[in-house]
């Protein structure tokens, strides 16, 4: 196995070359589409959504024939950069405990890796917060899609916003609970007249060709019944048909809350993936997602593809 060494999140990031070979024949429900998804990057950090991320990345890279990619990150506490001279002693044995931990998660995540049906690779990256999302931002680039859990605290709502809006890179969502994936058979999109719908979409139409059902979602803000708004999910729907995505146009009327209205809808129809786009307020310190995008990161118990 041949080490890289490269620049990483402020120490650095070594790349493993598991498995350099094409991906084996895979059994799947479906014959697989050649070429519109390649190279897929998944999070790893050790915790229990490494599960989730994975399963869903070998689902990805299973339809579509792709190389995954994975990331682990370790975020060192900030405790270990800002102890003063006194503590020194208690400084070193702190991170020689941590880096520790995070040796061992790190071959958790490289063996959990190898057991993938796919080409895989490994790269880890070391850092704070700020740095880890840096890197990630940074990698994402050179994909054509990145697997993330759902953020739950810690780095992860810095993660995804980096991925999101400093690399404008397309996302997959995992929930922590969806740990037995499969290929999406009924899609949900959220739409919106906007640039990040239209591009979320775009993004999707790998996983809409490969769909049975796609259902177009739009909670208007007026009456449900106001042709004039209706127009442009009309022109979508048509878009979609022209390449070869049936789509069944739902128009919802403004209840209380969008997010409700989708996530009600999307358990109705039984989705195995909301497409939605991903909004952002101005930059003050850091990228504040908008309140619907973060409802539904929040909350929904199926995958979500955004793209902002």
């Amino acid at each position: 196995m041949n080490e890289v060494r490269t620049r990483g999140a402020g120490r650095s990031m070594a790349a493993y070359s598991d498995k350099s070979a094409l991906p084996k024949p895979v059994q799947a429900d479906k014959e697989r589409v050649a070429g519109p998804v390649c190279d897929v990057l998944v999070h790893l950090d050790g915790s229990g959504q490494d599960v989730a991320n994975l399963a869903h990345a070998e689902m990805i890279a299973t339809v579509f024939g792709a190389h995954v990619r994975g990331v682990f990150t370790h975020v060192i506490p900030s405790a270990l950069v800002s102890v003063g001279p006194d503590l020194g002693q208690l400084s070193a044995a702190f991170w020689r405990d941590d880096a520790a931990l995070a040796d061992t998660a790190e071959q958790q995540a490289r063996q959990r890796l190898l057991l993938l049906d796919a080409a895989t690779d490994l790269l880890r990256a070391d850092g704070l917060s700020h740095e880890i999302g840096r890197t990630l931002a940074q990698l994402s680039r050179a994909v054509d899609m990145v697997v993330l859990g759902r953020p739950q605290g810690g780095a992860g709502p810095d993660l995804l916003e980096s991925v999101l809006f400093d690399a404008g890179a397309v996302v997959f969502v995992v929930p922590p609970e969806a740990v037995q994936p499969k290929d999406p058979e009924t899609i949900v999109i959220g739409w919106r007249d906007t640039t990040e719908c239209s591009h979320a979409i775009a993004a999707a139409l790998p996983f809409l060709q490969n769909a049975g059902r796609v259902h177009l979602v739009e909670v208007a803000e007026g009456s449900a019944d106001d042709e004039d708004d209706s127009l442009p999910a009309a022109d979508m729907a048509r878009h979609l048909a022209r390449h070869g995505v049936s789509v069944d146009v739902r128009r919802l009327s403004h209840p209380s809350s969008r997010a409700d209205a989708l996530l009600n809808e999307a358990a109705i129809l039984g989705a195995d993936l909301i497409v939605i786009g991903a909004y952002g307020h101005s930059r003050l310190r850091e990228m504040l997602l908008g309140g619907v995008t973060r409802e539904l990161l929040t909350r929904s118990t199926v995958p979500l593809l955004m793209a902002h």
